[in-house]
């Protein structure tokens, strides 16, 4: 794993709500919206942090132990959106990643997601630590200070209310 040397502690991605992956309303489908977390995340980490997950020889990897999700706004079919994720916590054998989904222009909040993950040994599927090489990158690639175990809920709220706050101030610009 040669690792960068500067690191992007929260990496991005454009993508767009595809008409197959929407219900019957025009709304992204709920669990969609976990699959456009984790696609943006694996293919964020492989670009910023030259880590692919599945490569071969791997004796360990992540699985996901607990998701919570708040869905804030419909995203609908063929809108673009901003996908940004960043490593909140980490410690010896698992991670946390927070995802955030935007609209493009990052006005509002559509999701805000927590991932958590356990490193499970692929030979007996039992958490094992991360290697030394693996926690110096989480911990040059994490971002710090804003995960609380239990503050799902009032991290939306926060998250939604400075997107709104910025919204309303360039509405505010634009009607000087």
């Amino acid at each position: 794993m040669n690792q960068p040397q500067t690191f992007v502690k929260e990496p991005e991605s454009l993508l767009v709500a595809r008409f197959q992956d929407c219900d019957p309303f025009g709304h992204l489908n709920n669990a969609r919206y976990i699959d456009y977390f984790l696609n943006a995340r694996q293919d964020q980490i492989a670009q910023h942090y030259n880590l692919r997950t599945y490569e071969r020889g791997m004796t360990a990897s992540w699985v996901i132990r607990n998701t919570q999700i708040a869905y804030v706004r419909p995203v609908v079919a063929m809108e673009e959106i901003l996908v940004r994720t960043r490593l909140i916590h980490f410690d010896d054998t698992s991670l946390v990643v927070e995802g955030l989904m935007l609209e493009k222009d990052e006005k509002f909040l559509k999701a805000l997601i927590w991932l958590e993950f356990v490193y499970i040994s692929l030979t007996n599927g039992r958490p094992v630590r991360h290697p030394d090489e693996l926690m110096t990158l989480l911990n040059s690639a994490a971002f710090h200070g804003e995960y609380e175990p239990n503050g799902f809920h009032r991290r939306v709220e926060l998250i939604r209310r400075r997107t709104r706050k910025r919204s309303e101030a360039e509405m505010n610009t634009e009607s000087q």
